[in-house]
């Protein structure tokens, strides 16, 4: 009796096992998989984090990550080949600007409104105003979401090599060329500016900001569009606060404080390496760069800003530029619920801060307290936050206006700092697009 008693619970307890196994191969078989893209580097980094976490608490639906390491053909082409694709991917890292087709994508239909998202999810209270009126589309509609702030240019500095060669944080730009002048006389390279369009140098943000005044800061963001206003399209290029831009580009140059071969630098890992390596004493990024500056470099560091210019402007127009374009987006081809729930994740504090953590880029949420964000970066990291909330950031330039107005401004660049051509020739190479651009 006890035999038998014992074979049936053995026979109840496998058949049980069977169920469980069989049901477990079921959900596993049942499990949708979405396809997600994202830009290699910091972002990956950030990406692969969260995605790890969301697909371990959710079995049935599972995130496959493609990281797009060609981030300038990526930019140009995703919106009209692999987006626009019936197989394309389901949801994706993108910059939620028009410089990147963003707004075409949502014209054409591509991408899914997050207006439900927004409500449920209470993004509506978690983000700045400014970037709640940045993503709301003229129809009222939202379709992407936020997921971190990125503030440039700074210039980071190696103070051990300040303190060697007896420099001080500049606060003009004679002092600026000073300070190139002693780290040079020390062996030292000056400033890394990473002249890598692919990663878009923001040293014409930098100049923009000190060199027009708040008015015409925001003419330019007009008035390379259709329809733009008429005091806006009053002012140009080739005007004096606008030629001195490139003035200043070209005494950078003459005046040796960008690093000797600068033109050269056009791998991020490069430029970074002369700089963390100890081989240059500054180096201009973007606050990205602070998130991880304390986990890769042995030697005391700071950051300072380009100097003001000295001249009759009432009050320059912000320290640093905002990029708040970086986002998620959803694909309207028949996932969609599914891979909205992932962006809700993402979106949530608990996927900004992961995402954070090892992207080590500022998060886009101001519900994110200042010493939380001192501790998932650095402190330094919660100063740029403290610096901004006194001072503010102005969104940049090319958020704002058409991709061929921003090539041209990238061509001049290029041509003016190689020596190609002079300041004038490129403020009215970046005025001929400009116009073009706005007659269509």
């Amino acid at each position: 009796m006890k035999l038998q008693c014992s074979k049936f619970v053995f026979l109840l307890l496998a058949t049980l096992a069977l169920a469980v196994l069989g049901g477990a191969a079921v959900s596993a078989q049942d499990a949708m998989t979405l396809r997600m893209t994202g830009l290699a580097g910091p972002v990956a980094e950030g990406l692969q984090a969260a995605i790890s976490v969301w697909n371990e608490n959710n079995p049935d639906i599972q995130v496959e990550l493609e990281i797009q390491a060609d981030e300038v053909n990526w930019q140009a082409t995703a919106p009209t080949t692999m987006f626009a694709d019936a197989n394309g991917p389901d949801l994706s890292w993108w910059w939620c600007s028009r410089s990147f087709q963003y707004k075409d994508m949502i014209e054409a239909d591509l991408l899914v409104p997050l207006d439900d998202l927004y409500e449920a999810e209470g993004w509506y209270d978690a983000f700045p105003q400014g970037t709640l009126d940045f993503y709301t589309e003229p129809n009222g509609s939202i379709y992407g979401v936020n997921i971190d702030v990125v503030w440039t240019p700074y210039i980071y500095y190696n103070k051990d090599i300040f303190a060697e060669v007896g420099a001080e944080v500049p606060t003009s730009w004679e002092e600026l060329y000073e300070v190139a002048d002693k780290v040079r006389a020390g062996g030292y390279q000056p400033m890394v500016n990473l002249y890598d369009w692919g990663l878009v140098n923001h040293l014409p943000d930098a100049l923009m900001m000190r060199s027009w005044t708040e008015d015409e800061y925001r003419a330019f963001m007009l008035n390379a569009n259709p329809g733009s206003p008429d005091w806006a399209n009053e002012y140009k290029w080739t005007d004096p606060h606008g030629l001195r831009i490139f003035e200043t580009m070209k005494e950078m140059v003459d005046r040796g404080l960008l690093a000797d071969g600068f033109a050269g630098h056009t791998e991020y890992g490069q430029g970074q390496g002369l700089f963390t390596g100890g081989s240059a004493a500054m180096w201009q990024m973007g606050s990205w760069a602070s998130g991880s500056l304390g986990n890769e470099v042995d030697f005391d560091w700071g950051y300072f800003y380009y100097p003001w210019y000295d001249d009759d402007m009432i009050e320059p127009y912000g320290p640093v530029g905002s990029w708040i374009p970086n986002c998620f987006i959803v694909f309207n081809r028949g996932n969609q619920e599914a891979a909205l729930k992932v962006v809700s994740y993402l979106g949530s504090a608990a996927g900004v801060e992961t995402y954070a953590r090892a992207s080590r880029i500022t998060p886009g949420r101001s519900d994110i307290p200042e010493e939380a964000v001192a501790e998932i970066l650095t402190p330094e990291s919660a100063q740029q936050v403290a610096d901004v909330g006194s001072m503010g950031a102005p969104s940049l330039y090319e958020a704002n206006v058409p991709p061929d107005v921003l090539s041209a401004l990238k061509q001049a660049c290029d041509l003016l700092l190689n020596g190609v051509i002079t300041p004038e020739e490129a403020a009215e190479m970046v005025q001929e697009a400009t116009e073009e651009a706005r007659e269509g």
